[in-house]
């Protein structure tokens, strides 16, 4: 009895290490996947080659303390000459992994549960997904049938095309032997100049309706100057929109009203100084008005005396994906170097800076309601551009030159949740500049929220000057003895 007592308790403790072990990988896998979604996304897939190599089954290939020095900083652990290391480097067409110096093991660690939860997933995907292209007698029967009366259609409709382009030809030739024209082609194309003019027309009107309500400007501007930027595009459209109606009509009425007749003569009309004068003055008064008032808001949009006021983050693009640099309670940014990318840390900035000691750098963009802030665009690599459509703020990310736009937030993002009635929406931010084969990932969720919000988050992030301090003044001093 004693026995069994003693193997009843025991199963029970094994089983119950294995529900704990088994909800702390679930656990630690979870947070594996916020972390890879966060920073990894943009050059890696688990069954896909984007920038990086495909991770399925990365775990099986190398150990846990391998993946984790190559993840924290790749560079170093190729300098230091391991094998691996640099077959891994030259097979990637020696393209530098982002170092994540900042990453605990645990978290690195994290992220190896989640590639390996997904690794074995993908067969169980790829059984589902073959099993449900398997089609049974009867589907393949429908689709054979299906695409039979396709193709019947296509030849009927090339049938009919040669059908009446004989038709026509025969009665050309009619035509010639009576020394008459059978068709009158002059009628018909006027005909069909007023029926391309009505159907363009009709197209027009639909796209509008239809098609306008999916646009981003139709959404509510998030920004202050979104109200004026969208006031301004309204006015240009109106006046773009009833010249382009005022011309085609005219065009077409006048290819139809005035088409060749044997019975009229064609009048020399060679000049109208008053009409000239009247549509050369017109518009070039309208065009005035309209950009001038463009150059006063981008005056007022792009004042440098807002700095003073405004937050000041860094937004780093590089391919594929964005770091936010946030300035700290100073409101200054750190100095960077280009050269130090990947030694002092992955941005550049130099640790030993008193300005960057506060500096934070996330995935995230963060934005308070109501308080201007001024983004510091920055890139790495190639030309991107930052675009936050919501905001109606773009910006040219180019290498070598920094740019910058200011600008002030209206609408938190629960606030837009509420007005669009999905509670699902959230701001983004966007690479508007094909940069390279994986462009089309890059792209971050923006967070407008209220300024308790904002401080509640960042006092989360860990500081910049973290990234492997050491590494970096040591560099420095190397640098100086040379």
């Amino acid at each position: 009895m004693k026995i069994l007592n003693r193997i009843q308790k025991t199963s029970f403790i094994f089983a119950t290490l294995i529900v704990l072990s088994l909800g702390s990988f679930a656990q630690t896998a979870d947070e594996g996947a916020k972390l890879f979604s966060a920073n990894c996304t943009s050059c890696h897939s688990i069954n896909e080659k984007i920038v990086g190599p495909p991770l399925k089954n990365v775990h099986k290939k190398y150990d846990e303390a391998w993946i984790i020095k190559w993840v924290k900083n790749s560079q170093e652990f190729i300098k230091s000459g391991d094998a691996k290391a640099v077959k891994v480097y030259e097979e990637n067409n020696k393209i530098p992994m982002t170092s994540f110096a900042t990453f605990t093991d645990l978290q690195v660690k994290s992220i190896i549960a989640y590639v390996k939860a997904e690794s074995e997933k993908a067969p169980v995907a790829s059984a589902a997904s073959a099993s449900s292209n398997v089609a049974t007698d009867s589907e393949t029967e429908t689709t054979d049938l299906s695409d039979c009366i396709n193709w019947l259609m296509v030849v009927s409709f090339l049938l009919l095309i040669i059908v009446i382009g004989l038709m026509i030809s025969i009665l050309e030739k009619l035509g010639d032997i009576k020394g008459k024209p059978s068709i009158n082609w002059i009628r018909i194309n006027g005909f069909l100049l007023l029926a391309f003019l009505i159907l363009g027309m009709a197209a027009v009107v639909w796209e509008f309706y239809y098609h306008t309500k999916l646009t981003v400007n139709a959404q509510t501007p998030a920004s202050a100057h979104g109200v004026i930027y969208d006031s301004m595009f309204n006015i240009t459209l109106v006046l773009t929109g009833i010249m382009f109606v005022v011309t085609q009509v005219l065009l077409f009425w006048y290819g139809y009203r005035y088409k060749h007749s044997d019975t009229r003569k064609a009048l020399y009309y060679p000049d109208n100084h008053k009409l000239e004068f009247i549509w050369t003055i017109i518009p070039a008064v309208v065009l005035t008005v309209l950009v001038v008032r463009g150059l006063q808001t981008w005056s007022a949009i792009t004042d440098r005396n807002q700095n003073d006021k405004a937050q000041v983050i860094e937004v780093f693009g590089y391919q594929f994906d964005w770091k936010m640099r946030y300035a700290g309670a100073d409101n200054k940014l750190g100095a960077h170097d280009f050269r130090k990318m990947g030694v002092w840390n992955e941005l550049g900035v130099d640790p030993n800076d008193s300005a960057s000691k506060d500096d934070i750098v996330t995935s995230e963009l963060h934005l308070k309601v109501g308080q201007p802030v001024v983004l510091k665009f920055r890139a790495k690599d190639v030309i991107h551009s930052a675009y936050l459509p919501h905001f109606r703020v773009q910006m040219n990310v180019v290498p070598g030159l920094p740019t910058q736009f200011i600008f002030t937030p209206t609408v938190t993002t629960n606030q837009m949740r509420e007005i669009m009635k999905n509670p699902t929406f959230d701001y983004v931010l966007l690479c508007n500049k094909i940069c390279g084969s994986a462009h089309y990932r890059m792209n971050r969720k923006v967070i407008v929220e209220s300024a308790e919000d904002y401080y509640k988050w960042l006092s989360t992030q860990p500081k910049l000057v973290a990234e492997n301090t050491a590494t970096a003044e040591s560099d420095s001093k190397a640098l100086a003895t040379k």
